[in-house]
């Protein structure tokens, strides 16, 4: 069967009311899209490529059809040792490039596919259907197993929401009953309610504009060593950068060796390193595939230590 472009929600700032919407939970993983096909089964990531070979897990898709082909919406999550799904950890198993270590990763991290929508079944193609009606033939036509799973539906989001919010997980999304499933974000009918996020950092660096510190190069402490994130600007005073530009003298030292992809070789030129002593929240609104973060606002500076910058992430 040929591509399908993902249906992706659009974010908005409050839950989504109404009898015509259900609820689901958004899981913080990678999407992942199964074509199976006479007992065999093809996963793609939402762009497209193809990662079969890296989720041994997901071989039992096939057993638990019951039809010849179909073509599966979801989410491929990694739980970390709180049983909450971890993005990170995600990323280590979506970073994985050599197919024979597959298996030690299946053992260190497995992975779990929450499947959310039922697009194609028995060569009939069922894009056009409303949701309610692809849901219902998900729950009749696929079974679950310990790693595979059909996520569960609620009716009041906000109630949901609140939910994520004491278990600090990602958040929700809200999908109108009667939806079909359209490309990309061409549509009104899919939303995404998110948590706030905010991660403690240590400021690496600076980038300089004319002379004067106009962003900061954020990193945290991973397995031993200094990992870049990202850099930001938003949120920063000129009291802010002016006080930075007063302490340069003591907080200079040389590079820390991590080449950033986002700054031309010009721009990293123009870096003034830091040793890695103090620390700042950033708010975001989620983590990039390669491990960097969407939209940084700065926060505020802290006090705490920089070995407390350990990539753990606050849900608010």
């Amino acid at each position: 069967m040929d591509w399908i472009v993902p249906m992706s929600p659009i974010l908005v700032p409050r839950v989504v009311e109404g009898e015509e919407f259900l609820h689901q939970v958004k899981w913080d993983g990678i999407r992942g899209l199964s074509y199976i096909e006479n007992g065999a089964i093809r996963l793609y990531t939402k762009k497209g490529r193809e990662r079969t070979p890296f989720y041994p897990e997901l071989s039992v898709l096939p057993g638990l059809l019951k039809g010849q082909q179909a073509v599966l919406d979801g989410e491929v999550i990694i739980l970390n040792a709180e049983q909450k799904p971890s993005f990170q950890l995600s990323l280590i198993r979506e970073r994985v490039r050599d197919p024979q270590k597959a298996g030690y990763y299946q053992r260190k991290y497995p992975a779990q596919y929450i499947v959310f929508d039922l697009l194609a079944l028995n060569g009939r193609l069922l894009t056009d259907r409303p949701l309610s009606e692809r849901l219902a033939y998900l729950r009749e036509h696929l079974s679950s197993s310990p790693n595979i799973a059909i996520t569960d539906d609620f009716d009041n989001g906000q109630e949901l929401f609140d939910l994520m919010r004491e278990k600090g997980w990602e958040g929700i999304v809200s999908k109108r009953r009667s939806s079909p499933y359209r490309p990309y974000k061409d549509h009104r009918d899919w939303f995404k309610t998110k948590l706030k996020r905010k991660i403690l950092a240590v400021v690496a660096g600076a980038t300089l504009k004319d002379g004067f510190p106009n962003a900061l190069i954020l990193a945290v402490h991973r397995e031993g060593e200094l990992v870049y994130i990202g850099r930001a600007s938003v949120g920063l005073t000129q009291e802010h950068l002016r006080l930075i530009k007063e302490t340069l003298p003591v907080l200079k030292a040389q590079p820390k060796g991590f080449e950033i992809s986002d700054l031309s070789r010009r721009e990293q030129q123009q870096i003034i390193w830091f040793s890695p002593r103090l620390t700042v929240w950033v708010g975001f609104l989620e983590w990039t595939l390669d491990g960097g973060l969407r939209h940084p606002k700065i926060l505020g500076f802290s006090t705490l230590d920089p070995l407390k910058a350990d990539g753990t992430e606050y849900l608010e």
